[in-house]
């Protein structure tokens, strides 16, 4: 499995006036929702929160990788959102989060999700392809940066 193969650039979130960690969950989710990813974006919204209950997936440098397996997800995906640096929402470092790789699964994915996240931390620990992210102001910059 490719992360390119899982990215919808349709579902990709590009607002700077989203300012929390909920606002961003819930902008993800309603678009996940629009774009025929989810059965019930309430619910893919409380199963994201659970997963988030047990550790931040935040990071580091600004950058989250929320993710969740749900049984509300039709297909898996994996989808990209760019905000200003969101007041409750931190990085191990403690950097605010402005930049995330959401990773949504459905329920029987069985461990492919250990195996998107081992492949996104690898890419994110290169400060290089951090700071080519951090330029990124459309969906064809992120296809073209992951595509290299």
């Amino acid at each position: 499995m490719n992360i390119t193969d899982l990215i919808d650039e349709n579902t990709f979130i590009f607002d700077k006036t989203i300012k929390t960690k909920d606002e961003l969950f819930t902008s993800l989710s309603e678009s996940l929702y629009q774009n025929g990813y989810l059965k019930n974006k309430n619910k893919f919204l409380k199963d994201l929160y659970k997963r988030e209950e047990l550790i931040s997936t935040g990071i580091e440098d600004g950058f989250g990788i929320p993710h969740t397996k749900s049984k509300y997800i039709k297909k898996p995906l994996i989808t990209f959102a760019k905000t200003s640096e969101l007041q409750d929402y931190t990085a191990l470092d403690n950097s605010k989060i402005n930049i995330v790789f959401l990773i949504a699964l459905p329920k029987n994915a069985q461990d492919s999700h250990l195996y998107l996240l081992s492949e996104l931390a690898k890419l994110l620990m290169d400060s290089n392809f951090r700071e080519n992210i951090k330029r990124v102001n459309n969906p064809d910059e992120i296809l073209n940066i992951l595509s290299l």
